[in-house]
């Protein structure tokens, strides 16, 4: 018997976990720039080893979203703000650099804080 991932596994967990995304979409779809979405925002440790056997240690940010909720699928290039939601701090805006769906209903978008400095 198969299972529907997207409903059956990911649904029950996106409506306990997941929070309110705004897209900017202008790579994936320039047409309509702005798309409302939620996700679950996570930061995870990324450990990277040199050729010298020396480790280099960075974090990784992601946001995974259910793709059943998305008519275009955010993409490499386009902008994510994270506004404050259900008693969750806002986090600020992100540019997506990678994406990768895991082929049950779910793409996890890698993402990059967009830090704009003051003069």
């Amino acid at each position: 018997m198969a299972i529907n991932y997207s409903t059956q596994v990911y649904l029950p967990i996106y409506n306990t976990f997941a929070r309110r995304a705004v897209f900017n979409m202008k790579a994936s779809n320039p047409s309509d720039t702005e798309a409302e979405g939620r996700g679950i925002f996570s930061t995870q440790p990324l450990d990277i080893l040199a050729e010298d056997n020396s480790v280099f240690s960075d974090m990784m940010t992601i946001l995974d979203v259910l793709e059943a909720e998305y008519t275009i699928l955010p993409a490499q290039g386009d902008e994510v703000f994270l506004p404050a939601d259900s008693g969750m701090p806002e986090l600020g805006n992100f540019e997506i650099i990678d994406q990768k769906a895991n082929g049950g209903g779910e793409t996890t978008l890698v993402l990059r804080r967009i830090v704009i400095s003051k003069p």
